[in-house]
């Protein structure tokens, strides 16, 4: 059934109305896999925030500019389209040559580079591709943290690299249910200050699915933690198997890989 909506979302025709604007940033990445999950979280936001932050999109390098464009014309907001490299390139200025060596080898290597480089230079909010809003988020927005500060979302479980736990002198207990599916990020020293340049020299070229998780939830575990609960953020696999959308009143939801194939269902009825 995931499948059947998959199919009948292409005949769907993207329509969202003007709406003010706000100098708040989000930032996504995308390519020619994600495109049309990046498009329909786009959708969501379009539809439900009341007001629309200025979006930063980077290309994975799998996907022109000219098509990230296209495939969102329908976003009434400001945009900003960029390359995954210019992340890596302003790194590389700084002499942080071992996030540049994580992003040329891995996807997460990418958006650890890319949300680390923004937050230098404003407060920023990631959100993952695999997100869809049925409320308005914007109150759940945290107030821009003057000093470093980041935090995220509510995991269904603490899932961790065991080797960058180890070398942060970490826990479950301390780190607790973190998911770095949506970020909020903001500060100039959250890579020295956090030793990650020497914490990503251990793990070359052997990246776990979830060292870019750990990382974050390290440095969230100092800061502002986990900052949108299930109840605001749904993280859940108990329908996995339901044809009908998401019942209960969240803001919105995460479909990590256990539920991936409910994005499509219930896009279908948000969008």
């Amino acid at each position: 059934m995931p499948v059947i909506y998959k199919f009948l979302l292409r005949f769907k025709t993207y329509k969202t109305i003007q709406k003010d604007t706000s100098d708040q940033v989000i930032l996504m990445m995308t390519g020619k896999a994600h495109i049309r999950m990046v498009s329909l979280c786009l959708l969501t936001i379009s539809k439900k925030w009341s007001t629309l932050p200025m979006l930063i999109i980077a290309s994975d390098g799998s996907i022109s500019s000219e098509k990230i464009s296209r495939s969102l014309k329908f976003w009434k907001g400001k945009i900003q389209i960029n390359d995954w490299e210019e992340s890596v390139n302003y790194h590389l200025v700084k002499r942080r040559k071992a996030i540049a060596s994580y992003a040329r080898l891995n996807a997460f290597g990418k958006k650890l580079a890319i949300i680390l480089h923004h937050a230098e230079e404003k407060p920023v909010v990631w959100i993952d591709s695999d997100i869809l809003f049925f409320k308005d988020f914007l109150p759940y927005w945290p107030e821009n943290q003057v000093t470093t500060a980041c935090g995220g979302s509510a995991d269904w479980k603490g899932s961790y690299d065991e080797r960058l736990l180890k070398f942060f002198n970490g826990s479950l207990q301390k780190y607790g249910s973190f998911n770095a599916g949506l970020i909020y990020a903001h500060g100039i020293n959250l890579y020295e200050e956090n030793k990650i340049d020497e914490a990503l020299n251990l793990i070359h070229p052997n990246y776990d699915f979830l060292s870019e998780q750990t990382i974050f939830a390290k440095i969230a575990s100092g800061s502002l933690g986990v900052l949108w609960e299930q109840q605001i953020i749904a993280n859940f696999n108990d329908d996995d198997q339901s044809l009908s959308p998401t019942k209960k009143q969240y803001i919105g939801r995460h479909y990590t890989s256990n539920v991936r194939h409910l994005f499509w269902r219930d896009a279908f009825f948000l969008s």
